[in-house]
C-alpha cells in the first residue's frame, strides 16, 4: 500500500474542554503542530478544518487525521458546506474483503484497523457497504513509538474510491472505536482560513484592516479557483501567505496561528495542482 509518512505526534485525547489541534501538512512537508484561537470549535459547523480533523465527542476532544489521496476529496477550492462531513462513527475492524464486518456502516462513517490488506481494498469495501466516509487507525506498529505515526494513504489518485477517507493515530482510533460518536470533519478550504481570520479578528489579535486585507485576498483566491484560474488562484495564496509571515516577523501573530494559517494555505495550494485539478 502506498503511504507517505510524517514525524510521530504526541495527540492526546482530553476529556475536558483543552483542544488537541492540528494543522495542514503539505503532503511532503513535515511542519508544527500549532493551536491557539484559530483552531476554537465554537467557529461554527465543524470548525475551521486545517488539514482534516475528527471531532471526538463533538467538541470535547478532536484528533488529527490526515486525508486520503485515492478517495473523494474534501480538501479543495470548495465553498459553502460541500467540505464538511458528519456522521456517526461505527467500528467495522479490518474491513479487508476476507473479513466479516462487526458493524453495518450504511449510512455511517466506518472506521477501520490498519493492516493485512491495502487502503483502496478497505475504504472501497466500506462504499460498497454504503459508509458515506472511513477512518482507518494505525495498527499495532514493530515500533510501539510509530503507533501514532500519521502517513498519508496512497496511490494518488483523486476519486478511486468515491467517499472520503481519511487517517489518524491507533490511540485516537481507539477512543473513537470505544466511545458511540458523531463526528464532524472539514477539509482546509478558503472558508476554512477565511474563518480563521475571523477568529483572530474576534479574539483582538489582528485589527480590522489587517484582517480586511487577508479575508480580500482569500476572497479573489476562491473567485479565481471556481472560474478554474488556478494560477492566479496560486499567486494569491502566495500573496496571503507572504503578508501573514510579515504579520508574524511583526510579532502581531503567534508563531502558532501564523502555522495554522500558512499549512491550510500550503494545502489548499496543493489541491489546485494535477493530480487534484484537470
Amino acid at each position: 500500500m502506498a503511504t507517505i509518512k510524517y514525524r510521530a505526534t504526541a495527540c492526546r485525547y482530553l476529556l475536558v474542554a483543552l483542544l488537541l489541534a492540528g494543522v495542514a501538512m503539505p503532503l511532503l512537508v513535515v511542519s508544527a503542530y500549532a493551536q491557539g484561537s484559530y483552531f476554537d470549535p465554537s467557529l461554527g459547523v465543524g470548525d475551521s478544518i486545517i488539514r482534516s480533523e475528527v471531532f471526538v465527542g463533538d467538541k470535547q476532544g478532536r484528533a488529527t487525521a490526515t486525508e486520503g489521496l485515492f478517495t473523494k476529496q474534501l480538501s479543495s477550492w470548495l465553498s459553502g458546506d460541500g467540505e464538511v462531513l458528519k456522521g456517526e462513527v461505527v467500528h467495522v475492524a479490518r474491513g479487508c474483503n476476507a473479513d466479516t464486518y462487526l458493524a453495518n456502516p450504511a449510512g455511517k462513517i466506518a472506521l477501520i484497523e490498519r493492516g493485512f490488506c491495502t487502503f483502496v481494498e478497505k475504504i472501497s469495501k466500506a462504499h460498497n457497504n454504503g459508509a458515506i466516509g472511513a477512518i482507518v487507525y494505525n495498527n499495532n506498529r514493530p515500533n510501539p513509538a510509530d503507533n501514532d505515526v500519521l502517513i498519508r494513504m496512497g496511490p494518488a489518485n483523486p476519486g478511486q474510491v468515491p467517499i472520503p477517507g481519511f487517517f489518524v493515530g491507533r490511540t485516537n482510533g481507539l477512543i473513537l472505536a470505544a466511545t458511540p460518536v458523531t463526528v464532524k470533519i472539514q477539509a482546509a478550504s478558503f472558508r476554512a482560513l477565511k474563518d480563521g481570520v475571523t477568529a483572530l479578528l474576534g479574539s483582538g489579535i489582528l485589527n480590522t484592516q489587517q484582517a480586511g486585507s487577508l479575508k480580500d485576498k482569500i476572497s479573489a483566491a476562491s473567485d479565481a479557483a471556481d472560474d478554474r484560474d488556478f494560477a492566479t488562484a496560486l499567486s494569491l495564496l502566495s500573496q496571503f501567505q507572504a503578508e501573514i509571515l510579515s504579520l508574524r516577523n511583526a510579532g502581531v501573530l503567534p508563531p502558532s496561528d501564523w502555522q495554522g494559517l500558512s499549512d491550510a494555505a500550503s494545502i489548499i495550494a496543493q489541491r489546485l495542482q494535477p493530480p487534484f485539478t484537470p
